[in-house]
């Protein structure tokens, strides 16, 4: 089965960038800015950006004096970021970031490090470009259950084989259930000698509508990966239930909580 990343679609960035970035992804990146924290005239570095939700939260902090740059590996998502955001932006992902050592005030990556296939060089590179004194800080979510995970399973699960998939997934996102766990952001920030570190945990309710959310569900990762698994046939047998599963379940929007867990620390 041939492995790549969803993100590089330009009509999957899209669905991100209209649906997955204001529900899921805004809030967090808002709250990170402050923990961090991003000053006014920082050098702001966004890791693994996407469209761009941290950036835009480090630039709106920093002011127009400030450098904000947001690099990610998939051209098609630095091709959808809101160029109002007032942030450079770049194709590169870490290891590998294409900047010189302590160039950064401040440089964030969320949701980005359990997808990398070693995350401690990717954060070792973050640490790289991260002047000393600058602020390093970073998020995952938690594994905090919800009904409409449960209702995608259960169709998941009858269209195909459960263990496959979760080792599909675990190839593209190896580091996911690793950093469920709150203190292991801490431990990663620790591992990679950084001081002043400190960890939360935060809850957030997101409102979605169900064709919202199953168009979500079905353009990122784990999508790819049922459609690669199933075929193409299965696959429309799969949207057709999914589809209508959730509009049984949820004739008008869908309300869930999910956690986040943050880590942010100093490079000495």
């Amino acid at each position: 089965m041939t492995i790549d990343s969803p993100y590089r679609d330009p009509d999957v960035a899209d669905v991100y960038r209209r649906v997955a970035v204001p529900t899921h992804f805004v809030r967090p990146a808002r709250d990170l800015v402050p923990m961090m924290p991003v000053r006014v005239g920082d050098r702001v570095l966004d890791v693994g950006s996407g469209t761009g939700a941290f950036a835009t939260a480090a630039a709106k902090a920093a002011g127009p004096s400030a450098l904000v740059v947001g690099v990610d590996r998939a051209a098609a998502m630095v091709r959808a970021a809101d160029p109002r955001n007032g942030a450079r932006r770049i194709v590169g992902e870490a290891p590998g970031l294409p900047f010189r050592e302590d160039t950064f005030d401040a440089v964030g990556a969320c949701f980005v490090l359990p997808h990398c296939q070693d995350y401690s060089t990717a954060l070792a590179d973050m640490v790289r470009v991260c002047q000393p004194g600058g602020r390093i800080g970073i998020s995952a979510w938690g594994s905090m259950p919800n009904e409409a995970g449960r209702l995608w399973k259960e169709i998941v699960d009858m269209s195909v084989d459960a263990a496959r998939l979760q080792e599909a997934f675990r190839t593209m996102v190896p580091w996911e259930e690793w950093f469920y766990e709150a203190h292991n952001l801490e431990r990663a920030l620790a591992d990679a000698r950084l001081t002043a570190i400190q960890g939360a945990t935060r809850e957030y309710t997101i409102e979605i509508s169900a064709s919202d959310y199953v168009a979500m569900k079905k353009a990122g990762i784990e999508g790819m990966l049922i459609r690669q698994l199933a075929g193409e046939a299965r696959w429309n047998s799969f949207t057709r239930a999914i589809e209508e599963a959730f509009q049984a379940r949820f004739s008008h929007s869908i309300t869930i909580v999910r956690n986040v867990n943050f880590g942010v620390a100093t490079k000495q």
